[in-house]
């Protein structure tokens, strides 16, 4: 039925800040400071420009500052924050519940080596800070504990309100689910990211987003845009 009125739609920007530092970029300053960091989230790693209070909210207000120029309006959300506020934990909850289907869905699409240390879930060590990729297992789901390793010792520990976080695809169709997200643009180098954080949205009862897959964008010797070589384009170039 056409009534003429726009439906109301949030945009939001979500920065992947909790994300641990697995690689030190070849063209930014202190980068002996920033290997004695490597593995923790990027919320809990000074900047090594020195302006902000971390290394994330560096690169967030960054790309604030980039969209900002564009005068639309939209919503910057951060994982750092969402996780540690709680708004995820109803979800992680869910994840822990369904388990087994997503190690189901996950195991059949990694390497033996990997697969036989993955876990949905990466705790946050309340020894070093890192963000621990060790196996997992479920102690209480409906009280979000789970045990592990970290140093020789088996810890147990609470994955909510910032204990842990969630690798990659599981963390997309988590997100999906909790914020209710109808719509996401990504590159095509997410293909089957995108295929499989679908069938993980679904195991936690909610659905895969609409989509629109983009080309990859290259260098100029058509090479991957690459973090860690950091041969991206600014806006000022």
């Amino acid at each position: 039925e056409k009534t003429g009125a726009a439906m109301p739609t949030r945009l939001v920007a979500f920065s992947d800040d909790m994300d641990g530092l697995r690689k030190v970029p070849d063209n930014i300053p202190n980068g002996d400071m920033l290997r004695e960091h490597l593995g923790k989230p990027l919320t809990a790693i000074p900047d090594p420009f020195g302006k902000f209070e971390s290394f994330a909210h560096h690169n967030n207000a960054m790309l604030r500052d980039f969209l900002d120029r564009y005068g639309f309006e939209y919503e910057f959300v951060s994982s750092t924050e969402q996780y540690q506020a709680g708004v995820f934990d109803d979800q992680l909850k869910n994840v822990l519940r369904n388990y087994q289907a997503i190690m189901d869905i996950m195991l059949p699409t990694l390497r033996a080596e990997r697969a036989a240390t993955y876990s949905p879930i990466m705790p946050i060590s309340q020894k070093s800070g890192i963000v621990l990729q060790v196996p997992v297992t479920v102690v209480d789901a409906a009280a979000g504990l789970v045990s592990f390793e970290d140093e020789g010792e088996t810890i147990t520990q609470s994955i909510l309100a910032g204990g842990a976080k969630l690798q990659w695809k599981v963390d997309w169709a988590m997100r999906w689910v909790a914020l209710g997200v109808d719509y996401e643009m990504y590159g095509k180098d997410l293909t089957d990211s995108g295929v499989q954080s679908g069938k993980i949205a679904k195991a936690l009862g909610g659905r895969k987003p609409d989509g629109l897959i983009y080309e990859m964008f290259l260098d100029e010797k058509g090479e991957k845009i690459s973090k860690s070589k950091g041969n991206g384009l600014s806006m000022d170039q």
